[in-house]
């Protein structure tokens, strides 16, 4: 009680001085906080998803680090264990699909005269119309992979800048972890101790077992989808399985890239009803059950902290508010949320909460109605 006293008395005394300078002081940080959104506004999903990747990979840094004694060496090994598998399979992917789209665009005239003819076959449309079709179908996809090529050139220099962003922020974390843990912790006064903890709880809990979920719920697909290219003879097994596990980020999204064509394919070059449509059901049960069930529920236990519906809120939301990086802002914004909370009305008081008003409520009611009861018993009797 006397520290709140005196916090009024202080707040009772303030000067004009004080509250020009208060007024002053105010518009400077919202000025600074605007210049820096400003500044990092189209980075700052690269700078957070550095900071994220970095403080996942500091166990495999650190470990480094205890051999080769050298913890810039260490850091930048660790990123490149990241990076030269992932663009080795990107690069291989690449390659093999460049080389099918050239196939695919000399065979032209023969692809469009095979789906006609299985389009006639299974629906009552003529040929030729069908082939006009297919043309204007094939022409447009054209168009519309110009446009993107343009398009991703317009971005190439926010994803190079985005890119640099994000792996000098891994290498920053790896590097200077004990130096920005000590500027956090002296900058932050004591009594906030207890918020700083729940961040650190909620928050890491949530990114570890969504990130956990994320790459086995992938692998899992991946795996399902290459032994089905095995089994039904599919072309591109190991591409189609990789790009099955990097499509995957997206929920509700990705596998539709793989078994939807791949099913056309067995329909109409194979001529396949019953593998295209194994193929297509396998595919969208896999898709929905995986994730609907199986990443929530994985990260919900990975975490140990958020039940089966909010990792999927989590998840889905995350993703489809930012995309892929929703995989990690998603479940990050729900242990900030979270932490907050607990701070806040986490010291439980069962003596003074709601839940023993209510059961007070409720067994002064029973006594009340079982009295009631022999009142009515007692005057049967009579």
């Amino acid at each position: 009680m006397a520290q709140d006293n005196g916090d009024a008395r202080r707040v009772a005394e303030l000067t004009v001085g004080d509250a020009k300078r208060i007024v002053v002081y105010g518009s400077l940080v919202l000025v600074a906080l605007a210049l820096l959104g400003v500044l990092l506004g189209q980075v700052v999903t690269a700078l957070l998803l550095g900071v994220v990747a970095g403080v996942l990979l500091l166990p495999v840094q650190e470990w480094l680090e205890r051999r080769v004694r050298a913890r810039a060496g260490s850091a930048i090994v660790t990123i490149a264990l990241i990076v030269i598998p992932l663009v080795a399979l990107v690069g291989y992917t690449w390659y093999e699909l460049s080389g099918y789209s050239n196939f695919v665009r000399d065979k032209n005239a023969e692809i469009i005269e095979q789906i006609s003819r299985a389009v006639e076959r299974y629906v009552p449309l003529s040929r030729q119309g069908i082939r006009t079709t297919l043309q204007t179908a094939f022409a447009e996809g054209v168009t519309r992979s110009a446009e993107a090529v343009q398009g991703l050139k317009a971005r190439a220099a926010l994803l190079l800048a985005s890119l640099a962003i994000f792996f000098f922020t891994v290498f920053y974390v790896l590097t200077q972890r004990a130096r920005l843990e000590k500027y956090i912790k002296v900058r932050v006064p004591g009594e906030y101790l207890p918020l700083y903890e729940k961040l650190t709880e909620n928050i890491g809990g949530a990114l570890r077992g969504a990130l956990r979920a994320v790459f086995i719920d992938q692998l899992l697909k991946a795996v399902v989808l290459t032994v089905l290219n095995v089994v039904f003879g599919v072309p591109l097994v190991a591409v189609l399985g990789i790009i099955a596990f990097l499509t995957g980020f997206f929920p509700l999204v990705g596998e539709w890239a793989i078994y939807i064509p791949v099913s056309i394919y067995l329909l109409v070059f194979r001529d396949a009803p019953v593998s295209a449509a194994i193929y297509f059901g396998v595919g969208v049960v896999l898709t929905a059950s995986s994730s609907l069930l199986l990443r929530p529920r994985l990260a919900a236990h990975g975490t140990n902290r958020f039940n089966f519906y909010w990792m999927l809120v989590a998840l889905v939301t995350g993703v489809f508010t930012f995309g892929i990086p929703g995989i990690v802002l998603g479940p990050a914004i729900l242990g900030f949320v979270k932490a907050i909370g607990d701070t806040l009305f986490g010291d439980v008081r069962y003596e003074t909460s709601l839940l023993k008003e209510e059961k007070e409520q409720q067994a002064e009611q029973e006594r009340e109605e079982q009295l009631e009861s022999r009142g009515t018993a007692a005057g049967a009797v009579d």
